[in-house]
Formats: C-alpha cells, structure tokens, sequence
C-alpha cells in the first residue's frame, strides 16, 4: 500500500482509520468537506501530533498519488447522512485513474438486502473494491445515535437503530482493517465480530447496571454469505475501552 487516502476522516471511524494507519507507517490523506480543519484542533487529533505522514486536504482541493481509498460509510451510516456520503465521493471522481483499490467500511446493517446498493455510490463502481463489515462500534468520540453514548448520558432505554448485538472497540477494528489492508488483496469481504460473538451485551449490563437489564439488540448480519470471518483481538478490556469513552464524553458534555 503506497498512500492512503480517509475519507470523512474528521469523523468517528475516520479518526481511528487515519490513527491506524498512521501508526503502521503510511503516508496518510485526511480528507473531509471542511474547508476548515478545525476537527484536526481536536484533543484526539493532537494526540497523534505533527505526525510528517498526515496530509490534510479538503475535498474540493483533492490531489491524491496512486492510493488506496478508505471511505468508512459506517460513519456515514450511524449520521443517516446518505446525502453527505454521495456528494463527498462525487469529488473523486477526477481521481479514478489514481485509485488502486477502494475499502469500503460498512455497518453489519448493510450486510444483506437491498439498501447496501443505497449507500456504495456508484461512482466508485470501476474501481478494486475490498469490503469489511463492522458491528457496532464504541470508544471515544463515538457518536450520540448509537445506544452506549445514549446510556452514558443517562438513557436505560436507548434508541437501538443503529446498534448489534456484537460491539468492538473502534480502535481494534480499525487495527484489523489496516493489517488485512496490508496484504493488498481486493475482491473479499469479511465481517469483524469479537471473539465470543456478542461485545455488545457486557458493556450495556455495565452502563445500566442501576437501572436494571438493557433491551438487547437484534443481531443484524443475519446470513454471511461470501464474507469471510474476521475476529478481532482486544487491545484493552472492554472495561478500559468503555472508560475511554465514559471520559471523553463527560469531559466533552
């Protein structure tokens, strides 16, 4: 892999996926519609620092080499910001020819029926693909539509739309994703789960353990298919992965 080229990156999985990255070496585009950077000031992105590798542009000043293209729709998703997503992609189109192979990230939701053609835009149709399917993710920064954030600011009862009844750490599944990246294949698909299958049910029993059992959440990747298994190992405890994000959000509230 020669560069890498994060789209969204100032989101929640963007962040994890430029960090990643970043730690493993690569020269790295942080690509956003912000004209202003100003998610780079953030106390998450000055903790990577003034890292040589880390290239700001915004989309409408695009000027990639020869890359791999990451596009975390995952983030894309959990905003129900489908609008956001196409009008961010339409801006590679000039780049094409630049585009060794696309990454796609996407939400166990999509895993099946027809909606997963509703969020892969079309432009990016010609281009070496590799998909990875993520269950519901968590950490700091993780955003408020999804049931742990809701649960750390008070909700028993969240909403669940965009949860799994598996969960990883945000930061170890984007670890995952970078190292099978690494391989340089395309045309696979995985879909990453914990290593027991069910991440998420833990950590919701922790967040409301005052207020008694939280309604789980239907497993969402209801048939495989083609997509082969990616477990991913913890780099923390759930326990220290929760409190992560416990801090930055009370610090943030």
């Amino acid at each position: 892999m020669n560069q890498a080229l994060v789209i969204g990156a100032g989101a929640f999985f963007g962040f994890e996926l430029c960090k990643a990255l970043l730690d493993a070496g690569y020269p790295v585009i942080a690509a956003d519609q912000e004209t202003d950077p100003g998610f780079l000031l953030e106390e998450r992105w000055m903790e990577i620092g003034r890292n040589a590798n880390l290239d700001y542009q915004p989309l409408s000043r695009l000027s990639p080499e020869k890359c791999t293209c990451c596009i975390p729709v995952y983030d894309y998703y959990v905003r129900d910001a489908r609008e956001d997503l196409q009008d961010a992609c339409r801006f590679l189109e000039p780049f094409k020819a630049q585009i060794e192979r696309v990454a796609f990230i996407l939400p166990n939701h999509l895993a099946v029926g027809a909606e997963q053609a509703e969020w892969v835009p079309g432009v990016l149709d010609d281009c070496a693909r590799i998909t990875f399917f993520v269950p519901a993710l968590f950490g700091p920064g993780q955003p408020g539509s999804l049931a742990f954030s809701q649960m750390i600011n008070g909700n028993p009862e969240p909403d669940l739309k965009y949860d799994d009844r598996d969960a990883l750490f945000a930061a170890d599944a984007a670890v995952a994703i970078v190292s099978e990246l690494e391989k340089g294949e395309t045309g696979k698909a995985f879909y990453l789960q914990s290593p027991d299958g069910n991440g998420w049910e833990p950590v919701a029993r922790f967040l409301t353990q005052d207020t008694g059992s939280p309604t789980l959440p239907s497993c969402r990747l209801e048939a495989k298919g083609e997509q082969e298994p990616m477990i991913v190992r913890p780099s923390v405890s759930w326990q220290a992965a929760i409190q992560q994000q416990i801090a930055c959000q009370r610090k943030n509230s």
